[in-house]
C-alpha cells in the first residue's frame, strides 16, 4: 500500500512540475524580474526530475529492500522544502507585504534531504539487488554443472 502512496506522490510532483513550468512560462514571465524567474525555473526543474527519480524507485520497489520507503520519504520531504521555498522566494515580489524573505534558509535543508534520500537508496537499499544477482549466479553455476 505504501508503494501506491509513493507512486502517486511522484506523479503528483511531476504534474505540479509541469503545471508550474507552464504557469511560469505563460504568466510569470511577464510579471517577474529575470532573476526571480530563474529561481522559479530552478524549482520547476528540480521538482520534475526529483519526481521522476521517486517514480522510478517506487515502481521498481521490488528490486530494493524495505529501507526504500525511508529513502523515498526523505526525497519527498526534501523536494517539498526545496522547490516550495524557491517558489515562495521567486514570487515574493508579488506579495511584498508577507515578508517571506527568510524562507530561503529552508532551501538548503530540502536539498540536503533530497541528496540524503538518493544516497540512502544507493547504500542501504541495494542489498536485495546484491542478493538477487548472487542467486542468479548460483543458479547459472548449478545449471552449468548439470549440463556437464
Amino acid at each position: 500500500m505504501k508503494w501506491k502512496f509513493y507512486t502517486q506522490s511522484a506523479l503528483i510532483i511531476c504534474a505540479i512540475g509541469i503545471t508550474s513550468g507552464a504557469f511560469g512560462a505563460h504568466y510569470l514571465k511577464k510579471v517577474l524580474p529575470e532573476n526571480d524567474l530563474s529561481i522559479f525555473d530552478t524549482a520547476v526543474k528540480y521538482l520534475f526530475f526529483q519526481g521522476l527519480g521517486i517514480l522510478t524507485l517506487a515502481i521498481n520497489h521490488r528490486h530494493f529492500n524495505y529501507r526504500l520507503g525511508t529513502a523515498l520519504l526523505l526525497m519527498i520531504v526534501g523536494i517539498t522544502l526545496f522547490s516550495g521555498s524557491l517558489f515562495v522566494l521567486s514570487c515574493n515580489v508579488l506579495f511584498p507585504s508577507l515578508y517571506l524573505n527568510g524562507i530561503g534558509v529552508i532551501t538548503p535543508i530540502g536539498g540536503i534531504l533530497m541528496i540524503a534520500g538518493f544516497i540512502y537508496a544507493a547504500f542501504f537499499c541495494m542489498a536485495k539487488l546484491d542478493e538477487s544477482s548472487q542467486e542468479s549466479r548460483t543458479k547459472v553455476r548449478k545449471s552449468q554443472r548439470k549440463s556437464e
